[in-house]
């Protein structure tokens, strides 16, 4: 149950490309995969045995290929396998491989759009048209008839086309794969569902996957509940009533709190929702920087200029934090939500001592937000601090886990779904409702799409300026634009868990026994909270989606299920 992927290294600038971005992403969705590098190797009949995907991955890559090795690979999808073809620069394919294909090429074209075909066989997207950055070289071919088409261009030319061959399955990107380049698009900008689902559709069944589940969580910052400073509507923020309205819809978010705010008459409250799984709380701030002549007042990890806090400074900042969180009866959450993010580098240790070693951050730690080095890091793994998995490279105690989408519109200063949509700081005339249920709806299916874990966020300020029931209107929105979508609320604390211990083990063999469907699956690793393979299996002509538990376990294991 291989998955190939053919390169070329001695082509090193395209070779590199595949490393920084294919790769990524199929380590990402948890595909494990076999190189077959044509500088060193070649594609014989025998190098194909028991390869359920095989993947043309890098730019180019038609040139290394002779006809000879084109013939096996055919012959091997006519007899089960599936082939993805990443690069479309046709002219430099075997001209036997587009003949038996049937694709017959014309002229160049440039691509600036690309457009989802409706009610296709493989994927469905958040967003059903993604500009390019810029223009990218696009192949126009004859329209074929057995051919179906996934994605076309701006002049609706076909630029993504699918089809069966023989026993086996066909996707050919009609595009050059520089489309994966950050430059030009890149993963986590709106077709990953695409590759994904390419993988899944056109591989051999059964076929196995290491993908996130399918979590959705919240994350709401600069909470004061009716201790707020900006409360237009009292009803909202008193006795946690926004938090009881998310919980009534299933969501469980990460409550990020600003401690001298919380009032006795919310704060009775939050033993309850947390000993019930409906919240977790995180230390933010004491209070809002906004409202303190004496900023150093107002954060607990890190001084808002930049400056550490001394090792006593901290004592007495975590202090102050146990107090209160001991006189509320709660836990500190095990993930962090920071105002502004910024955690010092001296505060890691006092941290590490209260058990929490998760982050949400989209800067390196020891920075403050204003410093423009603090967002200039590599965050894996493709390095968009939005899209984040994977230890801080300051101190990998703390792992990482982040879903925030790129903004659509760049003058857009935040990733808060409310922004613009309410009377706060006069952004808007009117509380939108509608535009705050299709942003926060567009987060949440983008972070499912690329693999991370829906999430939507705001801060409470906004909420504030709704009225209780235009607030359950948003939420409510929001949970119907969703509840056809196989997803399962979590906490954050959940998904950043799972998160990392998915990223301590591998899956190493599988073998499938067809005559008695078993299929059995060795794993190398750890992991200290169970998790769940995605197993794709083919019935007539639909393909289906389900999960393989995996128990916790220590260096190796086997499991074996029937399918």
């Amino acid at each position: 149950m291989k998955t190939k992927v053919i390169v070329d290294s001695s082509v090193p600038v395209h070779y590199t490309r595949v490393e920084k971005s294919i790769f990524r992403a199929l380590v990402h969705f948890g595909v494990n995969i076999d190189v077959v590098d044509l500088s060193w190797s070649r594609i014989a009949p025998n190098e194909l045995e028991d390869t359920h995907l095989l993947i043309l991955a890098q730019e180019g890559i038609g040139k290394s290929l002779s006809k000879e090795e084109t013939d096996v690979i055919l012959k091997s999808v006519s007899q089960g396998m599936g082939i993805i073809v990443l690069d479309g620069y046709l002219n430099w394919y075997p001209a036997s491989f587009l003949k038996e294909l049937k694709i017959l090429a014309e002229k160049d074209t440039k691509i600036e759009t690309l457009k989802l075909t409706p009610e296709n066989k493989i994927t469905d997207l958040c967003e059903h048209t993604i500009e390019v950055k810029q223009p990218l070289l696009g192949f126009k071919i004859s329209r074929p008839e057995d051919w179906s088409v996934l994605l076309s261009d701006q002049e609706n030319n076909p630029s993504v086309i699918y089809k069966r061959y023989g026993k086996g399955k066909v996707i050919f990107f009609l595009v050059s794969a520089s489309l994966w380049q950050n430059q030009y698009l890149g993963f986590g900008e709106g077709l990953d569902g695409v590759f994904r689902k390419s993988i899944a559709w056109a591989s051999k069944k059964p076929y196995i996957m290491k993908s996130m589940p399918p979590f959705i969580t919240a994350k709401f910052d600069d909470v004061s509940f009716s201790g707020s400073r900006v409360m237009k509507y009292k009803e909202t923020l008193e006795n946690v009533g926004w938090l009881d309205i998310m919980n009534r819809y299933g969501f469980i978010p990460n409550v990020a709190l600003f401690l001298n705010d919380i009032q006795q008459v919310d704060s009775r409250r939050f033993r309850e929702k947390e000993q019930n799984g409906l919240a977790e709380f995180s230390p933010h701030a004491f209070v809002d920087f906004r409202y303190m002549e004496n900023q150093e007042e107002c954060p607990i990890y890190l001084k808002h200029n930049g400056q550490e806090f001394t090792f006593q400074e901290l004592k007495n900042n975590f202090d102050r934090v146990d107090a209160k969180f001991g006189e509320w009866g709660i836990n500190l959450a095990k993930t962090l939500n920071v105002h502004y993010q910024e955690i010092g580098l001296n505060s890691l240790s006092f941290i590490k001592e209260r058990g929490q070693k998760y982050t949400m951050t989209p800067i390196r730690l020891g920075k403050v937000w204003s410093d423009p080095e603090a967002h200039k890091w590599e965050s894996p793994p493709y390095g968009k601090p939005g899209f984040s998995f994977g230890p801080m490279p300051e101190d990998d105690y703390f792992f990482n886990v982040l879903s925030v989408p790129p903004r659509k519109d760049v003058n857009v200063p935040t990733s808060d779904f409310l922004y613009r949509c309410t009377g706060l700081h006069k952004e808007n005339a009117f509380n939108d409702v509608e535009k705050a249920i299709k942003r926060a709806v567009f987060q949440i299916k983008r972070g499912l799409e690329t693999g991370f874990f829906g999430c939507f966020m705001t801060h409470e300020q906004r909420v504030a300026q709704l009225a209780l029931e235009e607030w359950e209107t948003i939420i409510k929105g929001i949970y119907d634009n969703i509840k056809n979508i196989p997803h399962i609320m979590k906490s954050y604390d959940t998904v950043a868990c799972y998160a990392e211990n998915r990223s301590l083990y591998e899956v190493e063999q599988s073998f499938y026994n067809k005559n008695s469907r078993e299929l059995t699956l060795r794993l190398k690793g750890r992991t200290e909270m169970s998790q769940y393979l995605n197993v794709f299996t083919e019935e007539g002509e639909q393909d289906r989606e389900s999960f393989l538990k995996i128990p916790e376990f220590e260096q190796l294991t086997e499991v074996s299920f029937n399918i």
